[in-house]
């Protein structure tokens, strides 16, 4: 339950603190900071509530809105009820803190019931506005759906991507905003569609954004499409992933500092047969980047030779847009960070570092504090999951 792909995010800085997030053995949510570059861990464990399962997509994400300082967690979901709890304004960069500053756990954040729901997701506005993705339905039949907090509340957007029409459901390699036009910042989504609750049947890479908050969507090409998107819809697929090809939903995505997109997926390689057996196809699977060109809006896709077996990595930028990728190996457990540079058009990907045989579950880095310190900080708990290290790697663009 520490450390999933689908936890956005788990650590994260927000102005001169680093916040991270994760389960204890009793079942307890538990935060805490420090102040970077380097200072000491807080703690608090919020005991009002027990964890009500021990499945591992039961995750806690952290959003932090900027409008107001905030702190924002939504935990212990899985196709289930939504659970989540903010914080009193200010605290995000408060000198002094405690659980007292945290309100009830709430199972909705407006009116709409929020009864079967998924992989809550926090992204903020580069004016202020937080908002939130997460998925309605389930495996194989769901929606993804938007909401907005702005003046201290919450609003329902509404659905950006249909999936229970068809009978499938988006799974989301990430969405987040740009800042190329701080005027004009674009939202960027992608996702790959599964057809069954079975993974094997997960398929092709899709690509949308919005130009007004998510109200609607344009394709990769920039053609206004009716909403919500169709999650299938031929006129959002950017490259063909068929079923059978161990491809694994929600790696990870980047947008840098120029607006291009980033993708880490993991799938069979070009050469390989399809494998209808997803843990046998995964054994074999390879990590994949796939990126946009801003300029041209064309796709590309770099075969990269490493392995993460049922793992899942994570995807980030330095401030020269160069790329680093955290992974796992659920075989060896060992972590591994791979890079990428810029001046090489992201094609001299390269092994920096490897671990000793420790760790387990999926690497979590935090984003903001890469691009804007060039410090690789990353979330990664230990096999047996009774200790979480936070690695930090001072990185020179």
């Amino acid at each position: 339950m520490n450390g999933e792909s689908f936890q956005q995010d788990g650590i994260v800085t927000y102005g001169n603190w680093q916040y991270a997030a994760f389960w204890d053995q009793s079942g307890y949510v538990n935060l805490s900071r420090r102040q970077v570059p380097s200072g000491a861990w807080s703690h608090l464990r919020l005991t009002d509530y027990v964890t009500t399962s021990t499945d591992s997509h039961n995750t806690i994400s952290i959003g932090i809105a900027p409008s107001d300082g905030t702190i924002h967690l939504a935990f212990d979901t899985h196709s289930s009820q939504f659970r989540y709890r903010k914080s009193v304004a200010g605290l995000a960069t408060a000198a002094t803190w405690s659980t007292s500053g945290f309100g009830a756990v709430q199972t909705k954040l407006t009116a709409t019931a929020m009864d079967v729901v998924t992989y809550p997701q926090f992204f903020a506005h580069p004016d202020g506005t937080l908002q939130m993705a997460i998925r309605t339905g389930y495996s194989g039949t769901g929606d993804e759906v938007l909401y907005e907090y702005a003046g201290g509340a919450w609003t329902h957007v509404g659905t950006f991507i249909d999936g229970t029409t068809a009978g499938n459901n988006a799974y989301l390699f990430g969405i987040e905003y740009d800042n190329v036009d701080p005027s004009n910042p674009l939202l960027h989504a992608t996702w790959t569609v599964r057809e069954t609750s079975n993974a094997s049947t997960n398929h092709d890479l899709y690509y949308a954004y919005s130009r007004d908050k998510g109200r609607t969507w344009r394709n990769n090409a920039g053609t206004v499409l009716a909403g919500p998107l169709k999650a299938d819809a031929s006129t959002l697929k950017v490259w063909g992933i068929g079923q059978n090809r161990g491809l694994i939903n929600q790696e990870s995505q980047v947008v840098d500092a120029a607006g291009i997109v980033h993708v880490l997926a993991s799938h069979l390689p070009a050469s390989s047969a399809d494998n209808t057996d997803f843990t046998a196809a995964r054994e074999t699977a390879v990590l994949v980047h796939y990126w946009r060109d801003k300029a041209s809006k064309a796709w590309h896709q770099v075969y990269t030779p490493f392995l993460e077996r049922s793992s899942r990595g994570d995807i980030a930028v330095d401030s020269a847009d160069n790329l680093y990728v955290v992974s796992g190996d659920s075989s060896t457990k060992k972590l591994h960070i791979q890079t990428a540079s810029k001046a090489s058009t992201w094609t001299d990907w390269t092994i920096r570092y490897t671990s000793s045989a420790i760790y387990f579950s999926d690497p979590l880095i935090d984003h903001q504090r890469l691009k804007s310190t060039n410090t690789l900080s990353i979330f990664t708990p230990r096999y047996g999951g009774s200790q979480i290290d936070v690695q930090d790697w001072k990185v020179n663009p």
